[in-house]
């Protein structure tokens, strides 16, 4: 038998212990259907289509143009060189093979920033939140956007390898000037194909995804090189490259141009004619779908 002062106590406490274990088992569950509203599906997340402009070729596969908002070359996982793939996981997230989604560290880090500055300096945002955001939220800086990128990371990384969503990474980001993506970013900074970057053009690609205006070799060569060579610096302590390859590259001068789509054979006509066919069958669809138009035309002739 409990003392009567003791008993008293109890049911006078019986009453607010309720309302606090119900509140603390309530407001997050409530939270949580709250965020889950309108994120997508398991099967949206595995149909993800990403916007890629038409290409139209002649009969004998030579480009003669390209139609579309967006420059992009879609590549799969295996066609992306190792060094590209070590400099953006050295210079976004080089815990992601290890985290669920979510690296708390880094939100950490996010949150002593913020606290320390008042501004936002660093997002926190692993490689699965960008995609999560690219993908499916909009950019808007406000804490439910932020969880709900958070709900939608561990959802991604609960139905998708590893490799399929560093390879809709790798595929959406965009990188300045119009390029979605390293491949189209390889092609308008080098002219260059994916196994063709050396390592120090690798590095300066992967410093863009951060400011792709500020860091961008064109319009700002200094802070884009200073961008560079903290990427190899990550990618030497992180031991991706080695010191004599992280010297080599850091001496290397910077050797991007801005480069348009490489036209193997000038036929303005053809190809219009092709591009109205198209939008008549497909409508605008037909300049986001990564339709190839092959024509009869023999680029020999």
């Amino acid at each position: 038998m409990l003392p009567t002062s003791m008993s008293i106590f109890f049911k006078k406490a019986k009453k607010p212990l309720y309302i606090v274990i119900g509140l603390v088992i309530i407001v997050p569950l409530a939270s949580y259907i709250y965020l889950s509203r309108g994120l997508p599906t398991v099967e949206e997340i595995q149909d993800m289509r990403m916007q890629i402009p038409m290409r139209v070729y002649t009969q004998d596969k030579k480009l003669i143009a390209v139609y579309g908002e967006k420059k992009r070359i879609p590549v799969t996982f295996e066609e992306i060189p190792e060094n590209l793939k070590n400099a953006f996981i050295a210079a976004e997230d080089n815990r992601f093979y290890s985290h669920s989604g979510v690296d708390y560290f880094g939100l950490l880090r996010a949150l002593k920033s913020f606290i320390s500055t008042g501004k936002v300096t660093q997002g926190g945002s692993t490689i699965t939140m960008q995609v999560a955001r690219n993908f499916y939220l909009s950019r808007e800086k406000k804490i439910s956007r932020k969880l709900r990128e958070i709900l939608l990371a561990y959802k991604m990384e609960r139905n998708l390898s590893k490799e399929r969503i560093f390879e809709l990474y790798m595929n959406k980001i965009y990188l300045g000037h119009r390029a979605y993506g390293v491949a189209a970013a390889a092609q308008v900074y080098y002219g260059k194909r994916l196994s063709e970057l050396t390592l120090p053009q690798a590095a300066m690609i992967a410093g863009l995804p951060k400011a792709p205006s500020n860091y961008n070799p064109i319009a700002n060569e200094k802070r884009a090189l200073q961008r560079r060579d903290y990427v190899l610096r990550r990618m030497s302590e992180n031991n991706f490259i080695s010191q004599s390859q992280y010297v080599d590259a850091y001496i290397s001068p910077v050797t991007a141009r801005l480069r348009s789509a490489n036209i193997e054979l000038k036929a303005p006509y053809v190809s219009e004619m092709a591009r109205v066919q198209m939008e008549e069958r497909f409508g605008k669809q037909a300049y986001t779908l990564g339709y190839d138009v092959f024509t009869t035309i023999n680029s020999k002739l």
